[in-house]
């Protein structure tokens, strides 16, 4: 199934209308929770930025931004930092530290992490820094004296992540560049070598010379790009493939063949080498086009290696130290502190800890766990204390290996390596070859063996897909550009082309239809307490970390009596807080503890001396805009479902709040069972959106799949797409740039077809000349990709709205 076309295309270019902007990204708003901001994450940044006196970001930074992460959703694993620290307080001495860095999007990125450096201390003395926004890599080299931990803090306060450097700083595109620059050069100088052979120059030592040179340059440049596409072609040939890479690479060799045998054994001139190394030129370009956008939206991500890159504490004879999680076998003891993954199934050794299992079950709200029982694999600890368990496994048996997966794009993206694609290859190859030996054929019977060649060599010459390597991977270039600067990064090369035919879209519900965060439903109740109230209770939920703490201090921003003050807070595990002020005792937690309140009145109870002055609902709250998209999918015609860990009714009840059918809505889900589901459900046309290990496994059944986690680790790297924007949106966007891009692409074709026709029947008549053929293959190249610029750089286009 495809989008209509009506919904898609023939969008006529809209009046200028002034759109609501976020006050610090730029982007549109979704909606009005937050204005004038997007989402809680640029108010956030946005006060951070103004408090320092960092504003210049923004006259640095040209045109919109991209909205950060919501910081307080964010788990953030600093283990890695403590080894860094341990090693600089061993070595006394200047130390050279190499981190990988997640969001920088432009200039005024580097600018605003260069100048917290240098407000940190460095500089001549202190060290210095190198940043390659490139590579998402920084180069540091500090004296022990420099803050390095607190450096760190302040730059992921503003919305950024850093890790260890695990990335290469090989990448495959500056291969390419070198070889697009080589072979350019040689088909700039062997088309001057054959303007002087066209405008006359037919015999002497000159011509002689400027024959030699143009073969010689002809496989010099065989060697340095043709072989990119012979060496693709014959890897997809042994795994029974034919992608694009194939009729690119025969047109390549049989070309240069003819060449070859009208070179040394008949005419004794270099046939159409001037046409070969344009095309050979022209055919990097778009692979290097293809590759580079790739790379960036990958490089956009910390590097994930998987379970090799987890650490965790280990308590071996008294003493705590920091391994990697592979090595760890059962009967281990661990400390997990706060904000720790559980790597492995635990035996808790304390008496409680509080743990959320949202990357297992869905279920946002954490979790107590009492003495001896057993803390599964993946949980988080969101207590504010730390605490230990002896491991039930070896990490080996961890369902954290399985969870993880593989990264999709490490299986080897090819260019356009699609079914309909294979197809294409597989027709045009047989197409070239019959007509080839058809024109051979005829020219031997008819004419003679040397001429037959040539009209040979000219068909192969002129029905070079210059369309399809060219005009196509730009076209995918744009569209991934476009879809960039909206927020949406796709990482793997066919997926534009798999997700147009998706059906059925399966969404997670906790952090994916939900913000994953609980919010406070009814804020007006805190409205009438007086700024003493508002002040205690304030001064009480900061103190905590538990989500719905959270959830009270964030329905307080912006009061005028919400001010940080010194207040002493004591909290009481699986019921709530309480502090004394002013001679009276106040309780902010579960009702029937906190004071004497019916369940279905709220969760969560403010009171004094044991009378309620507030009781409060939270629950987790949807995406901005999250209804108006899921009208707008299923208006599209897609079949919608959610599959969660969550329990059935809370499942039942978002769906419904969706506008969705509750059989569609699947609670109560383990990661087995989501696979399963998927599998019963055409795998084959189902996208899936998810944020949670959990759905590592159902991912792998489904053929495309997408997150909104970007500050989650292994999630966005294991996902086709990933998005940054608060809103659903992005991904009726990926649908319709993949629809769009498909009919652009379409009419390249056609146009290619139409050109094939008249230059092959041109070619198999015998009046194909060389200098024609070095004419016509470029201006058709031209053509086609003015037409694909002007098609995908419209305004109004369906993902630029």
């Amino acid at each position: 199934m495809t989008v209509p076309q009506s919904t898609v295309c023939e969008i006529p270019a809209p009046r200028t209308v002034s759109v609501p902007r976020c006050v610090h990204c730029a982007q549109p708003l979704v909606d009005a929770a937050f204005a004038p901001y997007c989402c809680r994450g640029c108010r956030t940044v946005h006060a951070i930025l103004q408090k320092a006196g960092l504003t210049r970001y923004y006259d640095l930074r040209r045109g919109p931004g991209l909205p950060p992460a919501d910081l307080d959703s964010r788990r953030v694993d600093h283990k890695w930092l403590e080894l860094i620290e341990d090693d600089r307080a061993s070595d006394g001495g200047i130390r050279r530290i190499e981190l990988d860095v997640q969001g920088i999007h432009c200039a005024a990125c580097v600018w605003l992490i260069e100048e917290l450096f240098r407000r940190h201390g460095g500089g001549a003395r202190a060290g210095s820094m190198s940043l390659n926004p490139a590579l998402g890599r920084v180069e540091l080299r500090i004296a022990p004296e420099f803050p390095l931990s607190d450096w760190v803090d302040s730059v992921e306060g503003l919305g950024y992540l850093l890790g260890p450097a695990r990335a290469s700083n090989a990448r495959p595109s500056d291969d390419l560049l070198l070889r697009v620059g080589i072979c350019s050069a040689l088909a700039a100088n062997v088309m001057l070598f054959a303007a002087a052979v066209y405008v006359g120059l037919r015999e002497g030592p000159i011509y002689e010379l400027l024959n030699q040179l143009s073969y010689a340059a002809g496989a010099l440049s065989m060697l340095v790009g043709g072989s990119v596409f012979i060496i693709s072609a014959l890897r997809a040939l042994r795994r029974g493939m034919l992608h694009l890479d194939v009729p690119i690479a025969l047109g390549i060799v049989l070309a240069f063949a003819g060449s070859t045998w009208a070179f040394f054994f008949a005419s004794g001139h270099a046939l159409y080498v001037d046409t070969l190394t344009v095309f050979i030129a022209l055919m990097l370009v778009g692979r290097w086009l293809q590759q580079r956008m790739l790379e960036r939206n990958r490089a956009q991500l910390l590097a994930d290696d998987g379970t090799e890159s987890l650490l965790t504490r280990e308590v071996h004879d008294g003493i705590v130290r920091i391994v990697h999680c592979l090595g760890v076998k059962r009967g281990d003891r661990l400390l997990v502190a706060p904000g720790d993954l559980v790597p492995v199934d635990l035996v808790l050794d304390d008496d409680r800890a509080r743990c959320s299992l949202d990357w297992i079950d869905g279920e946002s709200r954490p979790r107590t766990f009492e003495k001896s029982s057993l803390v599964p694999a993946g949980a988080f600890n969101v207590g504010d204390r730390a605490f230990t368990g002896t491991a039930a496994m070896d990490f080996a048996a961890s369902s954290l290996v399985g969870l993880l997966g593989r990264d999709p794009a490490s299986e080897g993206d090819g260019p356009l390596a699609t079914r309909w694609w294979s197809r294409l290859s597989r027709y045009y190859v047989i197409g070239v070859i019959v007509l080839a030996v058809v024109s051979i054929g005829h020219w031997w019977w008819r004419a003679n063996p040397l001429f037959a060649i040539e009209v040979g060599t000219a068909v192969l010459v002129v029905t070079c897909p210059c369309a399809f390597g060219i005009a196509a991977p730009l076209a995918y270039e744009l569209v991934l550009t476009q879809l960039r600067r909206a927020g949406v990064f796709v990482r793997v090369g066919d997926f534009l082309d798999r997700v147009r035919t998706m059906t059925r879209i399966v969404f997670d519900k906790t952090g994916t239809l939900t913000t994953g965060i609980l919010e406070v439903v009814n804020p007006s109740v805190l409205d009438g307490l007086p700024d003493e109230f508002i002040s205690v209770l304030y001064n009480m939920a900061a103190r905590s970390a538990h989500p719905k703490s959270v959830a009270v201090r964030r329905a307080l921003e912006g009061h005028r009596a919400a001010r940080f003050a010194e207040l002493e807070v004591e909290e009481h595990m699986g019921h709530g807080l309480s502090a004394r002020s002013g001679g009276h005792r106040y309780r902010l937690g579960a009702p029937g503890w906190a004071a004497s309140v019916r369940l279905d009145q709220g969760d969560v109870v403010f009171s004094v001396d044991g009378a309620a002055l507030a009781t409060l609902r939270t629950d987790e709250q949807l995406r901005p805009g999250a209804r108006a998209e899921i009208d707008k999918l299923e208006e599209d015609g897609y079949e919608l479902a959610i599959l969660s860990g969550d329990a059935p009714s809370r499942v039942r009840a978002l769906g419904a709040s969706l506008g969705m059918r509750e059989d569609a809505c699947v609670g109560g889900q383990t990661p087995a069972q989501k696979a399963a589901y998927v599998r019963a459900h055409e795998p084959a046309r189902t996208l899936l959106v998810g944020d949670g290990l959990n759905d590592q496994v159902a991912m792998q059944a489904a053929a495309c799949s997408g997150t909104p986690a970007v500050n989650r680790p292994f999630m966005a790297s294991r996902c086709d797409f990933y998005f940054v924007s608060p809103g659903l949106h992005p991904v009726a966007q990926v649908l319709r740039a993949s629809d769009v891009l498909a009919q652009v692409v379409r009419r390249i074709l056609a146009f290619a077809i139409a050109y094939n026709l008249v230059a092959v029947s041109i070619a198999m008549a015998g009046w194909m000349k060389p200098w024609v053929a070095a004419v016509l293959m470029p201006l058709s190249s031209l053509i086609t990709l003015a037409y694909t610029v002007m098609m995908l750089s419209r305004r109004g286009l369906p993902w630029r709205s």
